[in-house]
């Protein structure tokens, strides 16, 4: 609610700022200043209808004003389509026309074309929760029908009455018509029209005290209240037929909420008939013109049904594709790749298709392109940058489906998705981690197993000082040998010897420092830390067996010479 207040407001503003400096252009001697006053005036006058959802009820009456509140939103809801296309056709109109008389209607037009545009989103967005909270407080308000009775049965004798005086002033009308009495015509059609408008009270307060009786049968689910529901509905039609389509449209709601599905079976097939003319209706209302074809929501729901079809036939592709993988001993990474590559470009297609459906010529896509265009340069060259560096990491397989990669010190994992906007990272801890494509193609990326799932750890130990650094070396190589430790024994990798090593580091502060080269393989080098501690775990029992101590830090403190000093004290009672 509050949101839709600001966008009123922010309207109203920009329009007031453009009609100021518009009437300051135009000079206050010629004649257009008089009718540009007038409309910059009007445009100020502008207000938006307050909307409120209140659905806090005490009692029948107060539940009927409700009621009746809710069918003129519907009806406005329904409506407002109209009112928008003729005031974009005004707009449309004045747009070839560059005088400031012109653009002060223009912005007359837009001002109330906005606000009708937000006050149909809000009302749409909003109708029915309201209708739902509205109808759970039928049940708490209780109904009292006898007065209600009486009064029909008032309100039933007076039409009648009417409706026997309307017959005689027809005949009236008549008699003076055939006689070419202009004043007495003249006089009749006024009575007339005076007396349908009481005609039109009476059927008012008829449906005001229907409605009470109405309510009463749908607390209690009675079948017969679609009979009642029928009467009601004429009588509105009498007075106002769009209201009565907005009334008909909530009573279903308030019986399909009450009956459920049973709803169709309850209703008569007269009942059923109208449904589905008004769902007809409804489904080939034109919404707007595309390409010279008048587009409605029925085909909205064809092109919705084509990219559901087009999703699937792409999902039963995939499928297809990973089930081709060992038949053909095809890579994970591989079909990966193709299956994704396939299933976007189905998607792609089948979005074409259903552009087409709706009427939307496809040589068109050009501008739509140029407008694509603009809105990537300004606010979606993100999602695009995402796009392409997903596609470059498919197709230049520098990170794929099942590498282990580190993005940062704390980021670490196995790949198990590459779409084309985020890659999906799962982490030792099982937790899943999505990142935007660009990220890899941006910034530093560690693949631990680009190529190959040979990776060397360096673990890192310390002996105390006087001990063979000989003897260090020969333990701990000949503890790992006898070791049932996951280590790539000694062999040569492209040229290179990958044996164990054990390489003095340094002469440090507390200790003389070493480093166990390594190398693991598999699953050993996705977990670095459990890895890296299996092998310190075999360094310190190595050590230990060995008799070869391990240093702790520790420091000497060589006093030269005591400091003499004087500790004076002083006894309280001398203070």
């Amino acid at each position: 609610m509050k949101k839709f207040f600001f966008l009123i407001c922010f309207t109203f503003l920009f329009a007031n700022n453009n009609v100021l400096s518009l009437l300051k252009q135009i000079p206050k001697n010629s004649p257009d200043y008089t009718l540009a006053s007038a409309i910059v005036k009007k445009i100020k006058t502008i207000k938006p209808q307050k909307i409120i959802f209140d659905a806090n009820v005490t009692n029948q009456w107060d539940y009927e004003k409700k009621f009746l509140q809710l069918v003129k939103y519907k009806k406005e809801l329904l409506i407002f389509p109209d009112k928008i296309d003729d005031l974009e056709n005004k707009i449309n109109y004045l747009k070839e026309n560059n005088s400031s008389i012109s653009k002060l209607q223009n912005i007359f037009y837009k001002t109330q074309l906005n606000i009708l545009k937000k006050e149909f989103n809000f009302l749409n967005n909003n109708i029915k929760k309201y209708e739902k909270n509205l109808f759970e407080k039928l049940s708490s308000i209780k109904f009292s029908v006898n007065y209600v009775n009486k009064q029909i049965k008032y309100w039933n004798y007076l039409l009648l009455q009417k409706k026997k005086e309307y017959e005689k002033l027809k005949i009236d009308l008549q008699k003076w018509q055939i006689l070419n009495n202009q004043e007495n015509i003249r006089l009749i059609k006024n009575y007339i029209k005076i007396n349908r408008e009481k005609q039109k009270t009476i059927y008012q307060n008829l449906i005001n005290n229907y409605l009470i009786i109405w309510f009463k049968k749908l607390q209690q689910k009675d079948r017969h209240i679609f009979d009642l529901t029928k009467k009601i509905i004429n009588y509105e039609k009498f007075i106002d037929k769009n209201e009565a389509v907005a009334l008909n449209y909530v009573m279903f709601d308030f019986e399909k909420f009450k009956f459920g599905s049973k709803i169709l079976i309850y209703q008569s097939k007269s009942e059923i008939k109208i449904i589905l003319s008004q769902i007809s209706s409804v489904l080939d209302y034109p919404l707007f013109k595309l390409s010279g074809k008048m587009i409605t929501p029925l085909d909205f729901i064809v092109m919705l049904l084509i990219i559901i079809i087009g999703w699937f036939i792409g999902k039963y592709y995939k499928k297809i594709i990973y089930s081709l993988r060992d038949k053909y001993e095809i890579s994970f990474s591989t079909a990966t790749l193709l299956a994704n590559m396939g299933y976007y470009f189905i998607l792609t297609i089948t979005f074409l298709i259903a552009l087409k459906s709706v009427g939307l010529n496809l040589s068109s896509l050009a501008i739509i392109a140029g407008a694509l265009s603009v809105g990537i340069g300004f606010g979606l060259q993100n999602i695009v940058s995402n796009f392409v560096s997903g596609v470059i990491l498919m197709f230049e397989k520098s990170i794929k489906i099942g590498d282990y990669i580190e993005i940062d010190a704390n980021t670490r994992g196995e790949v198990i998705d590459i779409s084309m906007r985020s890659t999906i990272i799962r982490t030792n801890d099982n937790i899943d981690i999505i990142v935007p494509n660009q990220s890899f193609i941006q910034n530093n990326v560690i693949n631990w197993t680009m190529r190959d799932d040979l990776v060397r750890f360096k673990v890192p130990f310390g002996v105390e000082y006087g001990s063979d650094i000989n003897k260090v070396e020969e333990v701990i190589l000949s503890a790992l040998e006898k070791s049932s430790l996951p280590f790539v024994k000694s062999q040569k990798f492209f040229s290179t010897d990958i044996s164990p090593r054990v390489i003095f580091l340094e002469m440090a502060d507390n200790s003389l420092n070493f480093e166990l080269f390594v190398w693991v393989r598999g699953e050993y080098a996705k977990r670095p830390k459990r890895t890296r501690s299996e092998f310190l775990k075999m360094i310190y029992n190595a050590l230990n067996n060995a008799g070869i101590g391990i240093p702790f830090p520790q420091q000497d403190l060589h006093i030269k010479d005591s400091v003499p000093f004087e500790i004076l004290i002083k006894d309280s009672k001398e203070k």
